[in-house]
């Protein structure tokens, strides 16, 4: 259960690095085209675009997951010690009110794109394909606030550390030893 369970939750972490390379590819064929072949397409530069926008929101979501979005501690202080490890499990569940109400306008408007047949200039896709990256970006932020609350409200004393704060320790003490 824990391996399918840790494969479920790397999902967003390799579709985003898929996302990724594609862009780096698209936009290097670009660049090639451009000074190299002297000629260039429309349709490149189009679809790095759209693959970034959904880049943005799995980045997001995963973000969520590794409790990794930006967060102003100095706030927290100012509550009584009593309360203050509450305080992160309130903020999580604003943001979920938000994902959620986001998701479901987002959907309507998706499925308004979708009824109305827009078509992108260069690639000639359905842009209902392009603007579903909110709903289910912000559906899938909403399952990660719940997930991440869960673990929060299950352990209460679970030190809050996350990739950004490991990062900047570990250059904090590199630092350490050398310039100052």
């Amino acid at each position: 259960m824990k391996t399918k369970e840790k494969k479920i939750n790397r999902v967003e972490e390799w579709l985003s690095v898929a996302v990724l390379i594609a862009i780096l590819i698209l936009l290097s064929y670009q660049v090639i085209m451009r000074f190299v072949f002297h000629n260039t397409n429309s349709w490149s530069e189009e679809l790095a675009r759209y693959l970034f926008i959904w880049l943005v929101y799995l980045s997001a979501s995963y973000a969520i997951y590794k409790n990794a979005h930006i967060k102003i501690d100095a706030v927290k202080n100012l509550y009584p010690k009593k309360i203050r490890k509450y305080i992160p499990i309130l903020g999580n569940l604003i943001f979920l009110v938000y994902a959620v109400v986001i998701t479901v306008y987002s959907c309507g408007y998706c499925m308004d794109i979708y009824a109305s047949h827009q078509v992108s200039m260069g690639l000639g896709v359905m842009m209902a394909y392009m603007y579903a990256s909110i709903p289910v970006g912000h559906a899938l932020m909403s399952l990660r606030l719940i997930q991440l609350t869960y673990k929060m409200i299950k352990n209460p004393d679970l030190e809050e550390t996350t990739e950004a704060e490991e990062v900047m320790e570990m250059l904090e003490e590199s630092n350490e030893g050398g310039i100052k």
